[in-house]
Formats: C-alpha cells, structure tokens, sequence
C-alpha cells in the first residue's frame, strides 16, 4: 500500500493536492486535520495541538479506537473474515511533525500504522511544511516524496541528500503555478503541476516517473 510525503510552505498547494488527488479519489478515509482545513471530508480535529504531550496521547486513542479497528488485514481475510464494505483505506495526517518531529520519537500507534501499513490495506499520507520539520523515518519508508516550493539553506541539503539534482529542480519550481517534484520509489524524479499529475498517480504501488 502506497505510503506518501507531501511538503511544502503555506499556500504552495499541498493541501489541495491532498485532497483532489488523494480524498476525492478514495471516499473511505479519514484526515487528521490540526487546522481545520478539509472541512467535507470525513475527519478528526484533534482538541489538542498546541499540547506535545496531550495531542500524543490523542493521536495514540485515535489510532487505535478509530483507524486499527476500522481497517481489515490481508490476514484476517486469508482466514476467511468476510471483507469489511467500508474498511478505511486511507489515512491523511496534516501536519505531520507534530506526530513524527524531527530528531524525536514517534508517536508510536503511528509506526505501529507505518510499519503494518500493507497488513492493514491502508494508504497512509503525511503533510509538512519543510522536510527539516518532519522525522527522516517517514521520509525513508515513504513510497512517494512531493516536494512543492522550499527555500532554506537545511530544506534543500535534505532534498539534495534524496536525489542530486532537487536543488535546481526546486530552485526552478514556480511557487504561483503550483509545480511540485514527485520522487518515486527509487528517488527518481519529475516535475508536475495540480492539473498535470496523472489521476491515481499517489496511489499506484509501482509509479515511476522517469
């Protein structure tokens, strides 16, 4: 099951590319939404963000009271459990950082989710801002990497690190156009925009963009 990572600053468009090229195409989900941003779609607006230790603990209650029990494993199915008809089938965290910071644990019902992710049949999204904010755990084990607009000597090295030539293909990214870099599996890379990213693309198993 894919596994991506949306970056990029305020008012890039990843926000609206999560929600055109992910939740429109996919009505079983579910969008942790610390900002209240994906109003319409079927969400959990945490009651506390600005509190580490609280929204941990939430997030934690959470996924284990609402995701794990509404998704169906591969093995549950092999034993012959009728399949789930509304079974969740994909899970969109928006500011991701605040569950998986960089240089700090994660909150761990989320690796539990990570790490089973294709157990659990589930498509799994994380969105930040900087790739500088969010722990590189989620980064590495992601399928896809989106990249909109960065700026910052510590945002480009990461992507650097990722493939060599992201800090030109960022550099030459139109911020008002919405143009983003999409890495697959192998780190490849190409440039989109909104509009010209193929339907279904961040949910394919295998994409290449090469």
């Amino acid at each position: 099951m894919p596994r991506t990572t949306i970056l990029g600053l305020q008012g890039s468009g990843k926000t609206h590319l999560a929600k055109h090229h992910l939740l429109d195409e996919e009505p079983n989900h579910l969008v942790i939404d610390p900002n209240g941003e994906y109003d319409g779609y079927t969400r959990y607006v945490p009651k506390y963000p600005d509190s580490p230790a609280k929204f941990n603990e939430e997030i934690r209650l959470v996924m284990r009271k609402i995701v794990l029990p509404n998704c169906q494993t591969i093995e549950a199915i092999s034993r012959g459990a009728k399949p789930k008809k509304n079974r969740l089938k994909l899970l969109v965290i928006d500011e991701a950082d605040l569950v998986a910071p960089a240089r700090k644990n994660i909150n761990s019902a989320l690796r539990y989710a990570v790490v089973n992710a294709r157990h659990l049949q589930l498509d799994i999204a994380f969105i930040s801002r900087r790739p500088t904010d969010l722990n590189t755990y989620i980064m590495d084990t992601c399928d896809y990497l989106v990249s909109f607009k960065q700026t910052g000597y510590n945002a480009i090295k990461v992507l650097k690190m990722i493939n060599e030539v992201s800090p030109d293909k960022i550099r030459g990214l139109d911020y008002d156009k919405y143009e983003f870099i999409l890495y697959d599996r192998a780190r490849a890379c190409r440039v989109y925009t909104l509009d010209s990213l193929p339907p279904g693309a961040l949910r394919k198993p295998n994409l290449r963009v090469a």
